[in-house]
């Protein structure tokens, strides 16, 4: 945009805005609280966007990597899990049961 068209736009604002006053005082007032009120919203959620992004920035260091010794947890676990359910034969009966449902869906 070229400063020409910006400093007539505001020139022609300010004169609408003189003449709205003059004419409706009233509807000038609610005009420019609604544009207050605006222009406090769009700050705050600026302010807002730049909180959340410093905090999940932080927040992103702060999160464990995983690694293989994950890995090797994970295969206790499901180990740990085999075991439980060979060791109750209706519980292995109802995991084969949701085994076998859910491959049918």
């Amino acid at each position: 945009m070229k400063w020409s068209g910006f400093l007539i736009g505001g020139i022609a604002g300010m004169a609408a805005a003189a003449y709205v006053a003059k004419k409706r005082p009233g509807m000038f007032a609610w005009a420019s609280s609604a544009a207050g009120e605006a222009w406090t919203g769009m700050r705050g959620r600026a302010l807002n966007a730049v909180i959340n992004r410093k905090f999940n920035h932080a927040a992103e260091k702060t999160v464990p990597k995983h690694s293989d010794l994950s890995k090797e947890h994970s295969t206790d676990a499901w180990g740990q899990i085999t075991m439980l359910m060979n060791s109750d034969p209706e519980v292995k009966k109802e995991a084969e049961q949701i085994a076998a449902e859910a491959k049918t869906h």
